[in-house]
Order: C-alpha cells, then sequence, then structure tokens
C-alpha cells in the first residue's frame, strides 16, 4: 500500500513537472516567435528612438498626410476587388471584363505602393547620418521579410 502510494506521488510530481516544463517550453515558443513576428529588438525601430521633438513632429504630419491618402486608395482596392469577385461569380463572366478589373486593381496598388515609398524618402530626409542607418536598416529588414507575418498566421487557401 505504501509503495502504492509512492507511486502514485510519484506519477503525479513527474505529470505535472512533465507538464510545467511543457508550459514553459510553449510560453518560450511563443515569446520567440512573436519577437520574430513583431520584429522583435533587433534594431528594427530603435530609429524612432534617437528622433529629436522637431524630427518627431515632422514625422507625425508625414504619417498623418500618409494615412489620409492611403485610408481612401485601400477602400477603392477593397471595392475592386469585391467587384471583381461579382465579376468572377456571375453567370457569364467576361474576360475582358475581368482583366480591366484586375488593371484597375494593380494601378490603385501601385498608387498605394508610390505613396508608401515616397514617404519613406521623406522620413529620410529628416533624418541625420546615424539615423538614417538605422532607418535603412530597418527599411531593408522590411523588405526582406515582406507580408509573411503582418496579419498573424492565418492559412492562406490557393485555389
Amino acid at each position: 500500500m505504501k509503495i502504492l502510494h509512492t507511486l502514485m506521488i510519484s506519477m503525479s510530481l513527474l505529470l505535472v513537472g512533465t507538464g510545467l516544463s511543457t508550459a514553459a517550453f510553449a510560453d518560450h515558443g511563443r515569446h520567440h516567435m512573436m519577437g520574430g513576428m513583431m520584429g522583435g529588438h533587433h534594431g528594427s525601430k530603435h530609429w524612432k528612438k534617437s528622433l529629436t521633438d522637431e524630427q518627431n513632429t515632422k514625422l507625425l504630419a508625414l504619417k498623418l498626410d500618409k494615412k489620409k491618402k492611403l485610408i481612401p486608395l485601400k477602400l477603392k482596392i477593397k471595392q475592386a476587388k469585391v467587384e471583381l469577385a461579382m465579376l468572377i461569380t456571375s453567370n457569364s463572366p467576361g474576360k475582358s471584363a475581368v482583366n480591366k478589373k484586375i488593371s484597375a486593381i494593380v494601378k490603385l496598388k501601385q498608387q498605394k505602393m508610390q505613396i508608401k515609398a515616397n514617404h519613406k524618402i521623406a522620413v529620410r530626409k529628416l533624418l541625420n547620418d546615424e539615423q538614417k542607418v538605422l532607418f535603412d536598416l530597418h527599411v531593408l529588414k522590411k523588405a526582406k521579410k515582406g507580408k509573411r507575418y503582418k496579419h498573424g498566421m492565418h492559412k492562406r487557401y490557393n485555389y
């Protein structure tokens, strides 16, 4: 009976220990992954920490201007995508109408990319040489990653 009791306690401790170590490992993995997804602390946005108050004010004005341009453009892109889906799913989809809508979407996305690129150029003009190095590293790092982790790790369906 005593051996059975000791065995039960040992098994309980083993299970609890395994559960805790698994939870700790999973928690470590989640933090490690979040660091990777969110840019971590490896030079991603350190250029912002070195801005003067004047630079910060100018940066906020540039950011506001960019958002005012991008918000309506993003809505137009979404609307055009819905219209494209409606064209594709109609009873008799016309290839020329579909291709025309795709061209319109591509033009809107081109405008969006141009606004973002011009914004980065304007931001870079505000910076001193040290800040430019950090900013450039940030831009290059984001370009390398692309959109991979931007919206979480949702599964993409390829039809």
